[in-house]
């Protein structure tokens, strides 16, 4: 009957600590506030209920021992698909990997914009709708030449070689704000439209005085297609065609100094020669003001048969009168990088 009463006492111990969790100190003594009661208890069962978790989930760690955040949900869409229709299509460069990035964003955008989606870089039902059927856009120029076009209605850039398109970028033009310059006046951010040809071009970074320009390449005095670090879907720089940084560099490689460039349509633009503000006296860099970038460089031109050199002319007597010194080279217009 003793036995039978210590066991009864014991086996409450122990469902006792089941019960707190094990959170007391198993070493301390214990202690013992009124008398036990004998009872008869049955056998205990030890095992958890399978509906309830053993432990909590754990969090790792971040390097500054905040727990990480979730994974970004997975695509609804097959994201190596999308790369490989916007490639065929000429806007995407990139591996056909199914890893969504900046490069994949450009080209999501370029497509939108050609579609007449709205553009957020995003791929929606509208989108996946859209690369199942693609509109296929239209050029202005009908030459079997290379050559740019500037659409500033849809905010892309076409690249073209052999009259087909190879490439269609993003862009962001003038956005017709007014700014001021550095020699204290006013000038609107307008984009030139017409028929142009690349003139130089600037490898790397240029510090300008209304921003910095990468990879610049001139077709009317200071106004570039130059990369930037913001190409948002509207029009929004002081009057240049602003592409990516990376598809700037792609840029250096695909088209060249004498290449052609028709600007076309939109709405905060000028034409070369008006009277629009900001396109008489703008500021900012010229050929010969590099300050703070790389020197220009262009692409080597086609050699040309020189004639042999005349004969130098036999010296004047010295009764003559001395030969005019020659005329200084008139400056370059400065121009406004944007």
């Amino acid at each position: 009957m003793h036995r039978r009463k210590r066991t009864a006492i014991a086996g409450l111990t122990v469902l006792a600590l089941a019960l707190t969790g094990c959170s007391q100190d198993v070493n301390a003594p214990a202690q013992v506030h009124a008398a036990p009661v004998v009872v008869d208890v049955p056998d205990i069962q030890t095992t958890a209920p399978a509906d309830l978790p053993s432990e909590e989930p754990s969090l790792e760690p971040s390097p500054e021992g905040e727990p990480s955040p979730a994974a970004p949900p997975k695509p609804s869409y097959d994201v190596a698909k999308a790369q490989r229709t916007l490639a065929d299509l000429g806007y995407y460069l990139g591996a056909a990997d199914g890893r969504r990035g900046p490069a994949l964003r450009s080209a999501v955008m370029a497509f939108q914009k050609v579609q007449g989606l709205g553009a957020d870089g995003t791929v929606g039902p509208a989108t996946l709708t859209a690369l199942e059927s693609p509109r296929k856009p239209v050029l202005k120029g009908s030459s079997q030449g290379n050559r740019v076009e500037v659409d500033l209605t849809k905010q892309v850039l076409y690249v073209v070689k052999g009259g087909a398109i190879q490439r269609i970028l993003p862009i962001s033009s003038g956005n017709g704000a007014t700014y001021e310059q550095k020699d204290g006046s006013t000038a609107r951010a307008l984009t030139p439209k017409g028929y142009y040809t690349i003139q130089r071009r600037i490898v790397g970074v240029r510090e300008a005085d209304l921003g910095t320009l990468y990879d610049p390449q001139y077709f009317y005095r200071g106004w570039a297609i130059h990369g930037s670090n913001s190409v948002p879907a509207v029009p929004a720089s002081h009057g240049c065609v602003r592409v990516t940084r990376a598809d700037a560099t792609w840029l250096l490689s695909n088209i060249s100094v004498g290449m052609s460039v028709h600007l076309y349509g939109g709405a905060h633009t000028f034409t070369a020669g008006s009277s629009a503000p900001g396109t008489d006296a703008p500021t900012g860099d010229t050929p010969s003001d590099t300050s703070g970038g790389t020197q220009p460089t262009t692409a080597p031109s086609s050699p040309r048969p020189t004639k042999a050199p005349a004969p130098s002319p036999k010296p004047a007597p010295a009764t003559s009168a001395p030969s005019p010194a020659p005329a200084s080279p008139r400056p370059s217009p400065t121009a406004t990088t944007r």
